[in-house]
């Protein structure tokens, strides 16, 4: 008897899990089409391949959960093809040439709306709401915009639009415009915060510089995001010198360099802590002979941070290009000696490096 309970509880559990996630129906695309028109809904179309990892990412983690299976169901005939194989006709006739692709149709085989690419679950439901709301169609945005409409969800979206249309200046300027018609108390509400957080992509941006300024003033709900897009900027920054990008295209200019450095020390201790081993690299690698900075990188490299270690062994041949055997046999058996604590990917690119290493050697 508990037997049994036991296992109609496990089968409705099994129902409700089915019943939750994305309901891609096993049915023609003519049989969704009917579907649809009977069920007074619109088609889905999930277009994907067997090779592509992204739509892997969206099968596994966004449709099998529950708050995106309501929203789907709710409103969609649901259909997965591979583009490849059972979907190909149809790819070709919707010119899917990217995957994922997602197409949202209407009963009259009409594409309402078309969406590329892999996010994730709030996003993609955020991203079928916006495509479907007849208030944000491009043309819609278009018109409000220049009768002077300046929300933010306006302006976040229109220029977000501009931007997937490969108009980012266009996109940029949108941007721009708006944050330098804010007071600066409206910069710091929340609402506002995208312009931070999406557009801004680089320290040295007038808006990068405001966020770093005032970045103790800005609403409590999105001081966390503040806190992280800037700290993604400042290490983008210096990841610039420190992989030898800088030197190597002549770009480095000291009182940059200086001022990053400065910006960055005025973080709180904890913040800044990481950086200093980049520092006295980018320092050594400024002023010093390759063995020199050699040793300065062996003496360092247990103090950065577990990404920086792979950044800096992927970029050894760009930061030292010496045919000197003495450092290039130190380094191969340095990285060698290593190779155990790094993550998968960093090994693949550790093994080019390896490889140019050891054949300057091959060749002595």
């Amino acid at each position: 008897m508990k037997k049994s309970i036991v296992l109609s509880i496990m089968l409705c559990a099994m129902g409700f899990t089915a019943l939750a996630q994305t309901n891609f129906r096993h049915i023609s695309f003519g049989e969704a089409i009917a579907a649809a028109k009977q069920e007074n809904k619109l088609v889905f179309i999930d277009f994907y391949t067997d090779w592509c990892g992204p739509c892997k990412m969206m099968a596994r983690d966004v449709f099998p959960q529950k708050k995106v299976g309501e929203f789907f169901n709710e409103r969609f005939v649901c259909v997965k093809l591979n583009a490849e194989k059972e979907g190909k006709e149809l790819a070709t006739r919707f010119e899917v040439k990217a995957y994922p692709t997602f197409l949202v149709l209407d009963s009259d085989e009409k594409v309402r709306l078309e969406i590329k690419g892999a996010m994730d679950a709030d996003a993609f439901i955020a991203k079928v709401e916006a495509g479907l709301d007849p208030e944000q169609s491009p043309e819609r945005m278009a018109q409000r915009y220049n009768s002077g409409e300046r929300t933010p969800e306006l302006v976040d979206r229109y220029a977000y639009y501009n931007m997937e249309q490969g108009k980012e200046n266009e996109g940029f300027q949108i941007i721009n415009d708006y944050f330098n018609s804010l007071t600066d108390t409206q910069r710091v509400e929340a609402a506002n915060a995208f312009i931070y957080t999406r557009y801004t992509m680089t320290w040295d941006d007038p808006k990068a510089q405001f966020m770093v300024a005032h970045r103790n003033e800005f609403d409590a709900s999105v001081q966390k995001a503040i806190l992280d897009r800037m700290s993604r900027l400042y290490h983008a920054a210096v990841i610039s010198y420190f992989s030898g990008y800088m030197f190597r295209e002549n770009k480095f200019k000291m009182d940059e360099y200086e001022e990053l450095k400065r910006n960055i020390q005025c973080l709180d201790q904890e913040k800044a802590k990481p950086y200093a081993p980049m520092f006295r690299m980018i320092e050594s690698r400024l002023k010093d002979d390759d063995a020199t900075f050699w040793s300065v990188c062996k003496s360092e490299y247990d103090n950065l941070a577990q990404t920086d270690r792979g950044l800096l062994i992927m970029n050894l041949t760009r930061l030292i290009a010496t045919n000197d055997v003495t450092i290039l046999k130190d380094i191969s058996q340095f990285v060698r000696s290593r190779l155990k604590e790094m993550s998968p990917n960093t090994i693949m690119m550790t093994g080019r490096v390896l490889d140019s290493i050891e054949s300057k050697l091959s060749a002595k």
